[in-house]
């Protein structure tokens, strides 16, 4: 066909209007010298509001044929448009007559009846006549519109726009369920069918499919996985049933927007639901408001479509608007019915929808029944971009009177394209972004541009992850980069503090041998659960071996009698896990480092009974390390915690004073002390040359309770055997001063202070002068001992120290202590070595000992006649039971000695413990034991030993 006269300008209006435009705010539009038009400046922000916006642009063409030819063209010329490199044609939709001649018909007799009505009316009120603008609506009407909105849904979802994004109408679709489904009358439940209705929509036919699978599937059977899944299924079928009220922000979603939109009044149904009836029953209901409701249902749904929500915030902006085209046919089969509909809501919601109409027919004017001075101006296509500004000029006064013109832009077309100033061809093409202006016209706001919005999301995820990620390496690092949900490691300065399964390492610093015993107990404490899984007859205890595994001289041999420690508890657990009988115990092992110093004793503790409240396998501790200050606020608190202890090496008799939960397996000071001076007192009275004289050497620490403890009881065991005792104090760390004051002096030199670092100070001092004094180091000087490249290091000093074990290389061993060794050196195969073998403090032996005695309280629990609940308490109980009853041995014969608490529930210390007497010549240890005084099977007590009574009360 023959183009329409201005047909360019008119088609590079439509090419400016679909182009979206900053912020969606309206702008000037102008034509340059050679017909291009351009959007330029803007409107003050007081005014932007009211004149946003789409007009409908009307062309009157009386010529049916000419209007269908012309949308035909536009719709193609929509088909091959860009808004630019990126951007695909704008979403479009010709909305075609699709309607039969019966409800054609139908429409006209409508129209018809209508029509002799209002008549009828005017004609008994003259004043009526005069103002009468309205025009009725039937049910056919409402009818007609749904199927061209319809229409226009599938056409506009299936025209897809900028990449490939589809626009979506889950309010015109719900709308449209409602108003295609009625209830059953004759159903006894009337109501329920559209809750059913609803439960089919969203979510809720998903959730209900998942529980009837997975109860069909997994729960059959099961009463309380049935229970249970039903029950949530209830809850979340009463959530949805609120959510239908349509009141719930947030979660009632689209129906809350059913609830708060103008039309049909929701607010007399309360409830979505009752909404949703007179819906359903729409033909009860006013024709024309349930059109408008489809009406702003549908330009509601573009609208959120044109919406970017914060959880697509790196999403693309859409750059186009709809258009929807209708041509002759179109209009006169309810087409201006819509027209009409989008002028109305537009004036009453006041706000800015996403479309652009263009219709064109004989007769495109707002309302049939409009008096003849209230017509429409129709302007020329020549003088399209003038027309625009006009229009756009009084939009804000014509909605607010709101004018049923307000949103209508007429144009004659009838003229043919033979007329001056047309070119004869129309395109999109000659809108094009040829400048910066131009481009910055349609150009998104910096915050609303996909990149922008697309960085700030990237940009706050990464920092959010960054911030978490630093959150979980801080929390990580703070327990000692673990991730625990209940972290049982802390770090402490340069330590790492707390409770491990062998998995962490805790030595500080470590070394093979201390890697390797660890690594042990993590792999055997492994072997325990397959176990138990395996035999859960027998019963199955966790114990914590405590120790300060932070080296005091910032060297891994410093940690030499710790690691020692660890090896004779792997030994314990070892042994159980050879064994098969329902009584024996399955034994896992909990590793625990209380500080350099036991400086941290107090807070481990706590922490121990914070465990034992999560995993109740806990029934015991052992070990504790040191007799210090922090050992004894440990030992206060795992008593408030109720979980009983076997300290391995510790001595002062004050320790447990109060604590009936505390046990130890060591003999006390004042047993140690009485047997050192028995032992000078018989070298004396050999050697007449030897004088009775002692100086004893202490730590001046108050904490370091051992040392001051010993101190006192050498004094009063000296000098009961008649020794002039002198008493010297040195500082932690500066034994080197009072070693040479030993220089010259002869007589015995009693050391009652820490092995490690204290004694290889002490002799390094002593070093430095020949001197004929008699060493004699304490029980803690084994320590020392154990590490062969300290104790090579002053060979020129001999001297003699305390053990309470027997340890290699001591020949003189017999029954349990054969054993255990050889299943210690089965387990550690370092310790075989004649240089590297580190087992000489006697320290496995001990651990091993104190494990035994955890280890036999389970194992009595389960050998009586009823077995007894395994708990802290029952197994405290027990423990007052390990002594040599008449007819029954149920004292351990153990590596260290005998351990027997007499039966007496007082007693924390087994009675007649040994202590060994023990020489080192020219750094070596002598193989033969130079002094032995106690009760172990299989040895003899020497000569010259005290008596040593058995009190029923604590012996430490």
């Amino acid at each position: 066909m023959s183009e329409f006269e201005g047909a360019d300008l008119f088609y590079r209006l439509i090419g400016a209007l679909f182009i979206r435009q900053r912020g969606d705010w309206p702008r000037e539009l102008d034509e340059t010298k050679k017909g291009k038009l351009y959007w330029h400046g803007g409107y003050p922000k007081a005014e932007r509001t009211k004149s946003q916006g789409l007009p409908m642009l009307c062309l009157v063409q009386p010529d049916e044929s000419a209007s269908d030819a012309m949308v035909t063209r536009i719709n193609a010329l929509l088909g091959e448009a860009r808004a630019g490199r990126r951007s695909a044609s704008p979403p479009h939709a010709r909305l075609r007559d699709f309607l039969g001649a019966e409800t054609t018909s139908a429409i006209e007799e409508d129209a018809q009846a209508a029509k002799d009505a209002r008549a009828q009316e005017n004609s008994a009120d003259p004043d009526r006549a005069r103002d009468s603008r309205a025009e009725t609506w039937s049910t056919t009407d409402v009818k007609v519109v749904r199927d061209l909105l319809l229409q226009a849904r599938t056409l506009l979802s299936d025209s897809r726009g900028q990449f490939g994004r589809r626009l979506r109408f889950p309010l015109f679709s719900l709308v449209i369920l409602l108003m295609d489904s009625s209830s059953d009358a004759n159903a006894p439940d009337d109501k329920g069918w559209r809750l059913r209705l609803f439960r089919q929509q969203g979510p809720m036919r998903q959730i209900e499919t998942a529980v009837q699978t997975v109860d069909k599937e997994v729960a059959a059977g099961r009463f309380w996985w049935r229970l249970s899944l039903w029950g949530m299924y209830l809850v979340t079928l009463g959530l949805f049933r609120l959510v239908l009220t349509g009141r719930i922000p947030l979660l009632s979603g689209r129906y809350r927007w059913f609830m708060r939109q103008p039309h049909l009044a929701p607010e007399l149904s309360g409830t979505f639901t009752r909404f949703a009836e007179r819906v359903t029953d729409w033909e009860n209901e006013d024709p024309e408001y349930v059109a408008r409701l489809l009406m702003n249902a549908f330009l509601e749904d573009l609208r959120r479509s044109y919406r970017l929500p914060w959880w697509k915030a790196g999403g693309t902006r859409r750059m186009t608007y709809p258009v929807l085209l209708l041509d002759a046919a179109a209009l006169a089969a309810g087409g201006d019915r819509i027209l009409r509909l989008v002028n109305v809501i537009r004036n009453q919601t006041g706000l800015f929808d996403p479309l652009l109409i263009v219709a064109i027919g004989p007769d495109v004017q707002p309302n049939p029944g409009r008096r003849e001075r209230d017509h429409l101006e129709v302007e020329s296509a020549t003088e399209a971009v003038t027309a625009y500004t006009n229009w756009r000029k009084q939009l804000p006064e014509s909605r607010m009177a709101r004018s049923d013109s307000a949103w209508y832009l007429l144009f004659d077309v009838s003229e043919s394209a033979g007329a001056a100033g047309t070119s004869g061809r129309g395109t999109f093409a000659n809108y094009n972004l040829s400048t910066v202006e131009e481009i910055a016209s349609i150009r998104p706001p910096l915050w609303a541009r996909g990149s922008v919005r697309g960085s700030v999301v990237g940009l706050v995820v990464v920092l959010v992850a960054a911030g978490l990620s630093l959150a979980v390496v801080q929390r990580s690092r703070n327990h000692c980069w673990t991730l625990d949900l209940h972290p049982t490691l802390d770090r402490n300065g340069s330590e790492c503090i707390g409770i491990t399964d062998g998995s962490h390492n805790l030595f500080q610093p470590s070394d093979a041998a201390s890697g390797q015993a660890e690594h042990v107990i993590y792999q055997q404490n492994l072997e325990a659960a397959k176990l138990h899984a395996q035999q859960p007859n027998r019963p199955y205890v966790t114990i914590a071996e405590v120790e300060a595994t932070t080296s005091s001289d910032g060297s891994p041999d410093g940690l030499t009698a710790e690691r020692e420690s660890l090896e004779g508890v792997a030994t314990a657990q070892r042994r159980q896990l050879d064994q098969s009988g329902d009584a024996d115990p399955i034994v896992r092992v909990l590793l625990v480092n209380a500080g350099q110093g036991m400086q941290q004793a107090a807070n481990v503790a706590r922490r121990l009974g914070e465990y034992a409240v999560r995993d109740p396998s806990l029934i015991g501790v052992i070990g504790l390390d040191m007799s210090s200050a922090p050992t004894m606020d440990m030992v206060h608190a795992l008593s408030a915690a109720g979980l009983p202890m076997v300290a391995s090496t510790l001595s002062v008799e004050r320790v447990g004073t109060g604590h009936p939960m505390y046990f130890q397996v060591a003999p006390t000071n004042t047993t140690e002390a009485q047997v050192v001076a028995a032992f000078a007192a018989d070298r004396a009275g050999k050697d007449a040359s030897i004088p009775r004289s002692v100086r004893i050497y202490y730590s001046e620490d108050p904490a370091d309770i051992y040392s001051s403890d010993l101190r006192y009881a050498a004094q009063k065991a000296f000098g009961d055997k008649g020794f002039q005792v002198q008493s010297t104090s040195f500082p932690p760390g500066r034994a080197t001063r009072v070693g040479q004051d030993t220089c010259g002096y002869h007589g015995f030199v009693f050391f009652a202070g820490r092995g490690v670092p204290d004694y290889g100070d002490f002799l390094d001092g002593a070093t430095k002068c020949s001197s004929p004094a008699i060493f004699i180091g304490d029980d803690d000087v084994s320590r020392y001992v154990a590490d062969t490249e300290k104790r090579m290091q002053y060979r020129a000093v001999d001297f003699d120290y305390v053990s309470f074990a027997f340890a290699p290389p001591i020949r003189d061993r017999h029954g349990a202590e054969v054993d255990f060794y050889e299943e210690l050196e089965k387990l550690f195969d370092f310790e075989k070595h004649p240089e590297t073998g580190r087992s000489l403090d006697g320290h496995a032996a001990l651990a091993y000992d104190a494990a035994e005695v955890i280890i036999t309280a389970v194992s009595y629990l389960r050998t009586g006649p009823d077995e007894l609940p395994i708990t802290p308490g029952t197994v405290w109980r027990e423990i007052t039971d390990i002594h040599d009853a008449e007819n029954q041995h149920l004292q351990i014969d153990g590596v260290s000695g005998t351990v027997d608490y007499g039966g007496d529930i007082t007693r924390q210390v087994p009675k007649d413990k040994p202590v060994d007497i023990v020489q080192v010549h020219q750094g070596k240890v002598n193989g033969e034991i130079v002094g032995f005084c106690g009760s172990s099977k299989g040895h003899q007590p020497s000569s010259w030993c005290p008596p040593l009574t058995s009190r029923s009360g604590s012996d430490g």
